[in-house]
């Protein structure tokens, strides 16, 4: 090892000398060391958690609303022709009916708003998860006669419902002057998928549901999945203008559009915001160098009468920035990986302890708290850190090289 390095990494460990204000130097260097570490373990951490409601958000709510829905004023009666024509569209993956209406369900006192949503389950599995949640064969017994329904976990928690028991609907007339009509439902299983959608929904047969409305032999619309969500907004231009004004189009935009986008939103800006703590950390290192310099400028000037050069004496105090930014990214990267990796359960084991719930989902999108920890991220991250340190590192290394031994040693 050259002397620049053997020097550099004395004066970034712990075997300082320990004269006037070598501990002090000590303390300070661990402190801008500590100061890389927190930053580049938090952002890491903050953008997996940020990464995971982006992840579930787009696979798990957008995989179970509507990407584009397709419906007719008056309800649609012959749905296949359309549907077989829809299916036409390259961007088109697959097409599904169904029924939708609100109402309000109650039992034993208690009425909660809920939404029916009458599906074809054979179909519906070809534009949805859905059938990750529901058992294939319990989402085929829709189709059986009989007014019975799969229940979100939060209305069934809400209503004391459990497979098998009973509770009423109340469905609201369409037109004035109508009743209400009000059905008796069975609970053929209990659905949770983490997301708001348990809340409210009371997922039905496509004939069942459509009995519940003033016409039973039409439909409300067509569901599409397409083959690129983010297609969803010009796909539904496309269709207002080849259907025409008798048809309504609705993407995933306009229902879940603000939320997907506020979270990339707040990705960005967290992310910025604790990149700026990272550069605070890296400014910290040029103070901790600049008081190296002042500290060791005897040691500078005594070093440059014996021979060593100017590139030499810079080398030194760049050695010890770049220790300090790769011993605190590396640090950084580690402790923000095993955080990342590890929150699920650790907040799953805290809730369980506890007996609360963190994320409500009539509040919040979901109900967990996700994380998704991309490698791309830690490099980025850990990359952009050891950057920072070791340019931070090139004033100091300047103004060390252009001490002068002889006003420095006639003092000493």
């Amino acid at each position: 090892m050259s002397y620049s390095g053997f020097i550099g990494w004395r004066y970034s460990g712990s075997r300082q000398q320990q004269q006037r204000g070598g501990l002090l130097l000590s303390f300070i260097s661990r402190l801008s060391m500590a100061g890389l570490v927190l930053g580049v373990a938090v952002l890491i951490w903050v953008l997996s958690l940020m990464n995971g409601f982006e992840t579930e958000l787009r696979h798990r709510i957008l995989g179970l609303v509507p990407h584009v829905s397709v419906y007719q004023r008056g309800g649609m009666q012959d749905w296949q022709d359309l549907a077989q024509q829809l299916n036409g569209h390259p961007q088109v993956e697959a097409v599904a009916p169904f029924v939708e209406m609100q109402g309000l369900a109650n039992r034993k006192g208690k009425t909660h708003p809920a939404v029916v949503y009458g599906i074809d389950p054979e179909r519906e599995a070809t534009v949805s998860v859905i059938d990750e949640f529901i058992d294939p064969k319990t989402l085929a017994q829709l189709n059986q006669p009989g007014q019975q329904v799969i229940v979100g976990s939060a209305l069934a928690e809400k209503l004391e419902l459990t497979a098998g028991k009973k509770f009423r609907l109340v469905v609201p007339a369409a037109r004035q002057g109508r009743a209400a009509k009000i059905k008796t439902l069975n609970t053929l299983a209990v659905v949770h998928t983490g997301t708001e959608l348990d809340q409210h929904l009371l997922l039905a047969g496509l004939n069942n549901a459509a009995a519940l409305t003033d016409k039973p032999e039409n439909i409300t619309g067509l569901r599409l999945a397409l083959t690129d969500l983010d297609l969803a907004p010009q796909m539904a231009t496309f269709l207002r203008q080849e259907l025409g004004y008798s048809f309504y189009i609705a993407d995933w935009s306009h229902t879940k559009g603000n939320l997907y986008h506020g979270v990339k939103m707040s990705k960005k800006l967290v992310g910025l915001i604790l990149l700026l703590i990272i550069a605070i950390a890296a400014f910290n290192v040029v103070s901790t160098l600049v008081m190296v310099v002042i500290d060791k400028q005897g040691s500078i000037a005594i070093l440059r009468t014996m021979g060593a050069s100017t590139a030499g004496i810079m080398k030194i105090f760049l050695i010890q920035g770049v220790v300090i930014g790769l011993i605190g990214a590396g640090l950084g990267a580690l402790i923000g990986c095993t955080l990342a990796i590890s929150l699920p359960s650790l907040i799953a084991g805290l809730e369980q302890l506890l007996g609360f719930q963190f994320l409500q989902s009539d509040v919040y999108p979901i109900s967990y708290v996700p994380s998704d920890l991309r490698w791309q991220d830690v490099l980025t991250i850990s990359g952009t850190a050891f950057a920072m340190s070791a340019l931070a590192s090139i004033y100091p290394a300047w103004r060390a090289a252009n001490v002068g031994p002889a006003k420095v040693l006639r003092y000493e």
